[in-house]
C-alpha cells in the first residue's frame, strides 16, 4: 500500500479532519490539464500495466454502473489512443473523450479533501557514525501475515508485532540496520511518506521503498498537537510540526511514539520512481492514493483543486488553479472513506512544499468507455 502510509503521505497532518457536506456538478466544464502529455503517457501505461495483470471478470462498480476489470482495462486504452493521436490540450482530444467516455462525479455528497505526499532527499550513512545514528530498517523475519493480520508468533498464536516505541528502545531490529540517518525526525518523515532518496557522504543518491509494516495502527501527530492544545487546526502543516518539534526536543519522543506504526524499507531502483501499492511506479502529479475499496484501482479520473505558487525565496504566495487527469495507482494508511485523496507530488523543493502544505478541498471525477463504443 505493497502499502504505503502517505499522509504515507505529508497527509498524515489531516487524516481525521471532519469534512462538510458539498454538492458536486455531474462532469467537469472543461477538461483543461496542467501537466506535460509525456507525464500523462506514462500515468496511463502504468494503469493498463496492471490491469492486465488482473482476472478480466473481475467485476468494478463506477459511474452508477458495473463494469469488468476488463472493460477498464479497454477504457484506458482507449484513451491511450485517443491521447497519442491528438494531444492531452486539443479541442479535438477532448470532444473525443466527452463523445467516448462517461464522466462522472465521485462522491457529490461530501466534501474532497485533497493532501499531498512526496519522496522526501535526506542526508545518510550506510555505517553509523556520532552524526548519523538513527536507523531504517529491513523487514524482520519474524514479521509474519495471518489471515490478513500482520504480527509476530507467540505460543503458537499470532499477537500485536512492535510498537514503534518497542522497537526504537528495543533490541528486535539489531542487524537489519539498512542505512543510518542524523536525526529521528527524519526517520519519520520516511516511514510516513514511505520511500525516499537518501544522500550519502560521498554524494551519491540511493532509494529507499517501503517494503512491510508493523500492523500496528497509523495515528497523526498532527492531530495531536491539535488535541493537546500546542497547535490550532488551520497552522498544522509539515513546516509547523518540523517548527514545534525543533523548538521542544524534550517532546520529540513521545510525540513521535503516539504513532505507533513502523515500516521496513528495502533499496529500490535507481532510476525507477517509488512503487505504488499496484506494484507500479508512481507518476508525480499524476499518481494518486484512495481508499481501494471505494474506487476502482488503476482508473482514470480528472482533478479539480489548487496548487501552491511560490516567489523566488520558495514561499507560497498564492493558490493557483489546478485542473489534470489522474490515475488511482496508490493507497494509504490513512486515506480511508470516499472523501480523501493524496496526490504524489514527485521530488524535489517544489514537491516537499507542496505536499506539506496541501490540504485544499477540489472535486473528483472518473472516466469510463461507453459501453455502445463496444458495438462501434
Amino acid at each position: 500500500m505493497t502499502v504505503r502510509l502517505p499522509v504515507f503521505g505529508a497527509t498524515f497532518l489531516f487524516c481525521l479532519l471532519l469534512l462538510s457536506p458539498l454538492t458536486g456538478s455531474a462532469e467537469p466544464t472543461a477538461l483543461t490539464d496542467d501537466l506535460s502529455a509525456a507525464s500523462l503517457r506514462q500515468a496511463v501505461s502504468h494503469s493498463i500495466n496492471y490491469l492486465r495483470r488482473q482476472p478480466k471478470e473481475r467485476t468494478i462498480k463506477l459511474c452508477n454502473g458495473l463494469y469488468s476489470s476488463g472493460w477498464l482495462l479497454e477504457s484506458l486504452q482507449s484513451f491511450s489512443a485517443l491521447l497519442q493521436k491528438h494531444g492531452h490540450t486539443s479541442p479535438e482530444f477532448r470532444q473525443q473523450v466527452r463523445q467516448q467516455f462517461t464522466i462522472c462525479a465521485a462522491a457529490s455528497d461530501e466534501k474532497l479533501l485533497i493532501t499531498g505526499y512526496y519522496e522526501p532527499e535526506v542526508m545518510g550513512s550506510l555505517t553509523r557514525t556520532s552524526t548519523y545514528r538513527y536507523p531504517l530498517y529491513r523487514v524482520p523475519a519474524d514479521l509474519v501475515k495471518r489471515n490478513g493480520h500482520l504480527g509476530r508468533i507467540s505460543n503458537g498464536k499470532l499477537i500485536p508485532y512492535w510498537s514503534r516505541q518497542q522497537l526504537t528502545e528495543g533490541n528486535q531490529l539489531k542487524g537489519l540496520e539498512l542505512v543510518y540517518l542524523s536525526s529521528p525526525l527524519d526517520c519519520f518523515i520516511l516511514h510516513v511518506q514511505g520511500s525516499g532518496q537518501i544522500r550519502l557522504p560521498d554524494g551519491n543518491l540511493r532509494r529507499v521503498h517501503f517494503a512491510a509494516k508493523n500492523g500496528r495502527p497509523y495515528r497523526s501527530i498532527g492531530r495531536l498537537l491539535v488535541d493537546e492544545g500546542k497547535m490550532e487546526l488551520a497552522e498544522v502543516t509539515m513546516p509547523s510540526i518540523r517548527a514545534y518539534l525543533a523548538a521542544h526536543p524534550e517532546e520529540v519522543e513521545r510525540i513521535l511514539y503516539y504513532n505507533q506504526s513502523f515500516i521496513f524499507f528495502n533499496w529500490g531502483e535507481e532510476e525507477q520512481n517509488p512503487a505504488g501499492s499496484l506494484g507500479e511506479p508512481l507518476t508525480a502529479g499524476r499518481s494518486v492514493a484512495l481508499d481501494q475499496r471505494r474506487y476502482p484501482a488503476g482508473a482514470l479520473g480528472y482533478l479539480r483543486s489548487q496548487k501552491p505558487g511560490l516567489d523566488n525565496m520558495g514561499r507560497i504566495t498564492e493558490w493557483l488553479p489546478m485542473g489534470r487527469f489522474i490515475l488511482n495507482q496508490d493507497s494509504g494508511s490513512a486515506i480511508k472513506g470516499n472523501n480523501r485523496l493524496d496526490l504524489f507530488w514527485g521530488s524535489g523543493p517544489y514537491a516537499e512544499i507542496a505536499a506539506g502544505n496541501m490540504k485544499q478541498s477540489g472535486q473528483l471525477y472518473f472516466l469510463i468507455k461507453k459501453q455502445r463504443q463496444a458495438d462501434n
